[in-house]
């Protein structure tokens, strides 16, 4: 997959570019069903398919106490789209230079002039432009006259509801970490680089691996069943988000992001990693010695043991099938 940033980088071979545009953070099932749609239009008329995307996200810049955190990092939201098949991603920087476009501006110098799009496949709510004035109808028109085709690709939805990352984002602030799957296709995930902790995991000889993510949203605070993925290998473990309070003697301060992988046995430190969250075990609590918090810990690691063995006899595909991975 190629990645353009910026239209000044854009090359000048793509044959009959089939694109859509959007932010498309989390890469859920509605977009899922829009980039296969895309994919196949554009093997279809030998094509390429071609998503154009914001950095950083609009309301970030124009609205910035109100933007809502990101699924994703852009190297995911990347790679969720490489995997479906499309063949270049256009990054276009979000400025308020940007923002203050027409829409038409947008479509004649963007989409016709630069990117030279000959087919345009939105979403039925799709919207672009100064103040969103932009709309199917709209881009319909120019393409009559421009000649480039323009389609609407119908919603996908979820118990009587359409799948958006709004409701993604809403199952993760309340710990709904299974549901959040089930809208996104594949476990909600968390990227970062093991750091340096406390060292409080080893000394009550459970170690955990303390991981500094730049994910901008997290489920809520609590414990659950993850797999930790590495350089394409995977080890079941169990992760706590929180304060850890029996630790601190807080119930605020920093979030933490630690994770325990069963059955690992070697040095992380500095490595980077990924955390898929399948389950959620319970609130992270305070305990009131060391020995209730082991114990506590050792009845979490008995029930995702259970858990992933419910699952290797049911749905082994929750797991293990994405990409490939052996989970040990």
């Amino acid at each position: 997959m190629i990645v353009v940033r910026g239209l000044e980088h854009m090359p000048g071979d793509w044959p009959r570019p089939v694109i859509t545009i959007g932010n498309f953070d989390g890469v859920h099932l509605g977009h899922q069903h829009l980039m296969r749609t895309l994919v196949s239009r554009a093997r279809e008329v030998g094509g390429v398919a071609i998503v154009v995307t914001f950095e950083p996200h609009p309301l970030q810049v124009l609205a910035p106490d109100n933007a809502p955190g990101q699924l994703q990092t852009l190297s995911q939201k990347l790679a969720a789209l490489g995997a479906l098949g499309i063949e270049g991603v256009v990054v276009l920087s979000f400025t308020r230079e940007l923002a203050r476009m027409s829409a038409r501006d947008f479509v004649t110098s963007i989409l016709h002039e630069r990117i030279r799009a000959r087919e345009i496949h939105v979403g039925p709510s799709f919207a672009f432009g100064h103040r969103r004035e932009g709309s199917f109808n709209l881009l319909k028109e120019m393409g009559d006259v421009m000649g480039f085709q323009v389609e609407k690709v119908h919603q996908v939805q979820f118990r009587g509801s359409r799948v958006s990352s709004t409701m993604v984002r809403q199952a993760l602030v309340t710990g709904q970490v299974a549901l959040a799957r089930r809208l996104l296709g594949r476990p909600f995930s968390m990227a970062g680089e093991v750091v340096h902790g406390s060292g409080t995991g080893a000394g009550i000889s459970v170690p955990t691996a303390n991981i500094a993510s730049p994910n901008e949203l997290s489920p809520r605070n609590g414990v659950y069943v993850t797999v930790l993925r590495m350089n394409g290998r995977a080890w079941k473990s169990v992760t706590n988000i929180g304060f850890r309070p029996t630790v601190t003697r807080q119930d605020s301060g920093p979030v933490t992001l630690e994770a325990h992988a069963l059955d690992f046995r070697g040095d992380l430190y500095g490595a980077s990693v990924e955390l898929d969250f399948l389950l959620r075990l319970r609130e992270e609590r305070r305990f009131f010695s060391t020995d209730a918090l082991v114990s506590r810990i050792q009845k979490d690691i008995a029930a995702a043991r259970r858990y992933f063995s419910w699952v290797e006899r049911l749905a082994p595909e929750t797991i293990s099938a994405r990409c490939g991975l052996v989970v040990e």
